[in-house]
């Protein structure tokens, strides 16, 4: 049997194919497949061996609980949400009830009181009267400020 060599472009390639001139068919064995043979290995090496169904299994089991898992973990946190606007929704109405009551309130307040009563305790108790026309003072505000300040007694 010789080997050939085919060139391309510059290249030298190795032609790895055989012929048979003869008329007789050449006898090819098949390669032998090692096996691990189990009955071999000591029994406490058996004892830990695991095999490679029994890794994808596992796997597949470790996947699955987790899962499992996620899936709880959502399902509890929308229950959480559904409880938290369900609170949210218990303390507006408190909150606009409140409210109300406030403003009835205050608006209780401001009724009961009588701006008449309140001059007759100044003039009469108190001594106060109303102001003169020359007592009565305007500033016109040029500044923007919402006070003035004064340094001296205005006469």
């Amino acid at each position: 049997m010789e080997t050939q060599t085919l060139e391309f472009k510059g290249l030298k390639r190795r032609d790895n194919s055989f012929y048979n001139t003869t008329n007789t068919a050449v006898k090819v064995q098949p390669k032998e497949r090692k096996k691990k043979n189990l009955e071999l290995l000591p029994e406490e090496i058996k004892k830990h061996n695991i095999s490679g169904k029994m890794l994808l299994t596992f796997f597949y089991i470790v996947c699955t609980g987790l899962f499992i898992g996620t899936i709880l973990m959502y399902i509890n946190l929308q229950g959480d949400l559904s409880t938290s606007a369900d609170k949210i929704a218990t303390l507006q109405t408190k909150y606009e009830s409140l409210k109300k009551s406030n403003d009835a309130e205050y608006a209780a307040i401001n009724n009961s009181i009588d701006n008449e009563e309140i001059r007759r305790v100044a003039i009469e108790e108190l001594g106060m009267h109303y102001a003169a026309d020359g007592q009565i003072i305007s500033y016109k505000d040029n500044y923007t400020n919402d006070y003035v300040r004064v340094y001296s007694v205005i006469h």
